[in-house]
């Protein structure tokens, strides 16, 4: 890659980035993801643990910036109006990032001593394979026998502030290195960083440009003394730990429970005397409170949850055994909830697959469940409650999803009058549109 003194000559760096996310999917069949494209202007002072990261993505016709501080400890974001304080997720992504940049991880490698862990052969090409620390990762890397360049680098890490990670547990991260390019003072990079998280495609980073050791603007990474402040009052803590503030019955039922919270469960009805639980939210901690919301306002024992959804998310479901609550899985979520269970330690016996047409008792009355295939959602489930007219199709979030429900609810005959969602517990179907939202 150009010599230890080279990359540890390296205190600033700019990467111009093409970053493309990919949403999770395990659907066997090609391309079923889709993307969103950022561009990157990336800009790290090493000696000052800094990170600033200029993003520039599409809403709609306009492209918005934003740009994302990271110094020490301490996270600010400026989307328009001036720096405010960000998670500490971002902190933890900074630290992340660094310690698997490539010149790092050498750098990481040097300062140690690896173990060797054996040769091993990827794409007919024969690897070393050397386990160390890079910052606080335990970095599994695989160096290409022959050119010594680094293919991959492989580590078990927890996201447990990052809102959309979070579900995931300590999961398994591997990211991907090729596409090799000289650049000035005869450092060689990739310029093709891919990342996969839980076996899966999470985002890949195409680098177009790089500049080692340029002059920044000396307000580059500061943050005012009263951002930091703010910081340290509101943001050191997960991005999904917020209070049910907005949790109510509904005033048009009292059988519906709306959370309205961002990342807590959708909501619960109240079948046969007995609470379903809609979703189990994105952490265990998200589970967690909604039950205790529900034993706090005197609403009876919830007897059993559903997580149909198929998406990331349902974390909530690693505290479902220990609150001894039943849950009942449909076939599109099954593999994300089974790495959710895996990563958390949990046995895949903890929830009940409902893969074909069954109906359920809960309390005095029962339920229908049923597969529904979505354009975007293959396997997702439909649940059937005569005796409230209403339907619950978790993944139903566009007019052709609702479409589609309708023509599943004439095919059985339900007369229902109601309809339910991630995006709201109980809309009335005579003028649903799926993408109402009462959160």
């Amino acid at each position: 890659m150009g010599g230890a003194s080279a990359l540890g000559g390296i205190e600033r760096v700019r990467f111009e980035f093409v970053t493309q996310w990919q949403i999770t999917s395990f659907a066997d069949v090609p391309f079923p993801d889709r993307v969103g494209y950022e561009l990157n202007t990336d800009v790290r002072d090493y000696s000052l643990n800094a990170w600033r990261n200029t993003r520039r993505f599409p809403i709609g016709a306009e492209w918005r910036t934003m740009i994302d501080l990271v110094r020490n400890d301490v996270a600010a974001r400026n989307f328009g109006g001036g720096f405010a304080p960000l998670n500490i997720a971002y902190v933890d992504e900074r630290d992340e990032l660094f310690a698997y940049t490539p010149d790092r991880l050498m750098l990481a490698a040097a300062a140690t001593t690896p173990r060797a862990d054996g040769d091993t052969i990827i794409g007919g090409v024969p690897h070393v394979r050397l386990r160390f620390a890079s910052g606080r990762l335990p970095v599994t890397l695989f160096l290409r026998a022959d050119d010594g360049l680094p293919a991959l680098a492989r580590f078990r890490a927890a996201a447990p502030s990052d809102f959309g990670l979070v579900p995931w547990g300590e999961m398994d991260v591997e990211v991907w290195y090729s596409q090799w390019t000289p650049f000035a003072g005869g450092v060689a990079l990739p310029t093709q960083w891919d990342v996969r998280r839980f076996g899966r495609p999470y985002k890949r980073l195409t680098l177009l440009h790089v500049e080692f050791n340029g002059t920044f603007a000396p307000d580059s990474f500061a943050i005012d003394d009263a951002v930091t402040a703010a910081y340290r009052r509101t943001a050191v803590k997960p991005m999904h730990d917020v209070p049910l503030d907005s949790a109510r019955v509904s005033p048009e039922d009292a059988d519906f429970v709306e959370f309205r919270t961002f990342g807590a469960p959708v909501g619960a009805v109240r079948v046969g005397g007995r609470w379903l639980l809609l979703e189990t939210g994105q952490a265990p901690l998200s589970l967690e409170r909604a039950l205790d919301w529900m034993a706090a306002h005197n609403h009876g024992p919830v007897e059993a949850a559903i997580a149909g959804a198929v998406a990331t998310g349902n974390g909530g479901i690693a505290a479902a055994a220990s609150r001894k609550l039943q849950v009942l899985v449909g076939p599109g979520a099954k593999p994300f909830i089974d790495i959710v269970l895996k990563n958390h330690g949990r046995p895949t016996t903890d929830v009940r697959l409902i893969d074909s047409p069954t109906w359920l008792r809960i309390g005095s009355d029962s339920v229908r469940i049923e597969r529904i295939d979505l354009p975007n959602a293959a396997g997702s489930i439909v649940v059937w409650v005569p005796s409230k007219r209403w339907v619950w199709a978790p993944d139903v979030t566009s007019p052709l999803d609702l479409r589609i429900l309708k023509e599943r609810m004439k095919l059985r005959g339900w007369n229902a009058e109601w309809f339910g969602s991630r995006r709201a517990v109980r809309l009335p179907l005579s003028r649903a549109s799926a993408g109402s939202t009462s959160r």
